[in-house]
């Protein structure tokens, strides 16, 4: 028998059913700008002031961190983009909201954030990436691509025209075409939205960039930024992975290394990046290593640009202390750490995202939170800053409380985590400290003390004195799959076993 969350179902009848708030100007909520890019490590961003700092593009972002409150451990609950999009729009996990793996659609019954603000009367818009096969769902306007969309001349699929749904093979898709890169169009269109909305009511937009994912792929007028720059190495790029973390690092296949000596892909008229190295391994991952950040580096410039245009915008109408602006990625993201790129384990470049949130009437500037969050949060943060009830069947806090400078005596101890590709399933639990990590179908696990070992290079299983730790910290990842509400058959290769 399949049971109905009953919270659920109330809370899509009373968004449904009750007509749009209209809020008067004194008591309505503050604009919303949600800013989000698709794989930017905190690392990559000056403020969080990492061994990249000094050569990080992004004046803008840092600027927000600046005037606004900089989370040092945001983590996302599956580090993958569709997922982490999915929980982030709903305030629920993967296994509650139905996307577990790349591409999926929200379930009917989740709640949806936007659906909520447009209830109560917000302006609601999202532009770029979307990578969810569901259509967007409460907004009044959007201009999303297809998966992971193009970096030049993106398709838009909008609420006027055809929902793409399933491709079928050399099937066209109609869609709405544009001109230029993607960071660039997106930006454009969102300018648009906002210059022809109606002024007097609350806005929640919703800019959703492509970059910097791989292939790292820039504008033009970003092409020479580094050029001749030899840029820092992470102190873990030559980590001899298979042998200090077989069952996590180990067994993933986006190694810095490839056949040709250099990190991915590089255009058809483009030369080889010939760094120089004395042709061994090691040479060769350093040599892939600097191929990747210089490219990767001069796409995430190339977003700074455009929220700088956005920021103006709102500084200009005079609107900008009165608009919550939140900057986030969609999970973070290997700058060859553990001799790896891209993201998807429990480790801490993949697991933590960038979040920096400014509103001057409640946050103080400058200000950081240490506290552990997770992207379920962010659902209930909207809505509670909106002044809206938030769904019982979002399984997130919200932290306003934070975003006040509060330190909430009863906040968790721990962020629950689950990745469910198959060859990678693994779960686990971080604490302030430490990590504990499970792995399907064997009794192995890995375990860090991240203040000893910020890195991750030390795997603890089994070490004499942690025994105890290890058994305490158990504990509390038991506690939370009760509290997440996961079943044993929803678990991370439950179905392979």
């Amino acid at each position: 028998m399949k049971f109905i969350n009953i919270h659920a179902v109330i809370a899509v009848a009373f968004w449904v059913m009750t007509p749009p708030v209209i809020l008067r100007a004194k008591d309505q909520g503050p604009n919303i700008l949600f800013i989000m890019s698709d794989d930017h490590a905190s690392e990559a961003i000056g403020a969080y002031d990492s061994w990249l700092k000094k050569y990080c593009p992004t004046p803008t972002i840092d600027r927000l961190a600046a005037e606004g409150m900089r989370f040092t451990n945001v983590c996302c609950n599956n580090s993958i983009c569709s997922p982490s999009r999915a929980s982030i729009l709903t305030g629920q996990y993967s296994h509650k909201n139905g996307v577990p793996n790349l591409n999926g659609a929200i379930n009917e019954d989740s709640p949806q954030v936007a659906a909520g603000l447009q209830t109560a009367g917000y302006q609601t818009a999202v532009f770029g990436k979307w990578h969810l096969s569901s259509r967007p769902k409460g907004f009044d306007t959007f201009k999303v691509t297809r998966g992971q969309g193009s970096w030049f001349d993106p398709v838009f699929f909008t609420k006027t025209g055809q929902w793409y749904g399933k491709k079928k093979k050399r099937e066209v898709i109609p869609g709405e075409k544009h001109t230029g890169y993607s960071s660039d169009v997106y930006t454009t269109e969102a300018l648009k939205w906002l210059k022809g909305r109606d002024a007097k009511k609350p806005f929640c937009m919703m800019l959703h960039f492509k970059a910097p994912h791989h292939s790292y792929e820039y504008p033009e007028r970003w092409k020479d930024y580094l050029k001749d720059t030899l840029i820092p190495e992470p102190p873990s790029l030559h980590e001899k992975v298979a042998k200090t973390s077989p069952r996590l690092k180990g067994v993933h296949t986006w190694h810095m290394l490839e056949k040709n000596g250099y990190f991915g892909r590089h255009d058809e008229d483009e030369e080889p990046p010939m760094w120089p190295h004395d042709g061994s391994d090691r040479g060769k991952t350093s040599a892939a290593y600097q191929h990747m950040i210089h490219k990767y580096l001069r796409a995430v410039g190339a977003v700074d640009d455009n929220i700088k245009r956005v920021i103006d915008y709102l500084e200009a109408q005079g609107i900008k202390d009165n608009t919550l602006i939140i900057y986030t990625s969609d999970q973070g993201y290997w700058l060859g750490q553990h001799g790896l790129y891209d993201k998807r384990l429990i480790l801490e470049e993949s697991l933590k995202m960038p979040f920096i949130v400014r509103y001057p009437k409640e946050i103080k500037a400058g200000s950081v939170h240490e506290a552990l969050c997770s992207n379920v949060d962010f659902a209930p943060t909207l809505l509670d800053m909106a002044g809206v009830a938030i769904p019982k069947a979002m399984q997130g806090v919200s932290l306003r409380p934070l975003l006040q400078g509060k330190k909430p005596a009863n906040w968790r101890k721990g962020i629950w985590y689950a990745y469910w590709a198959t060859g990678h399933f693994h779960w686990g639990v971080r604490t302030t400290r430490h990590k504990l990590i499970r792995f399907a179908g064997t009794a192995d696990y890995e375990f860090y003390d991240l203040k000893r070992d910020p890195f991750e290079m030390h795997n603890l299983a089994g070490r004499p004195g942690y025994q105890e730790t290890i058994a305490d910290t158990g504990r509390l990842l038991n506690q939370l799959i009760k509290q997440v509400d996961i079943k044993p058959e929803q678990m991370p290769g439950a179905k392979e076993k």
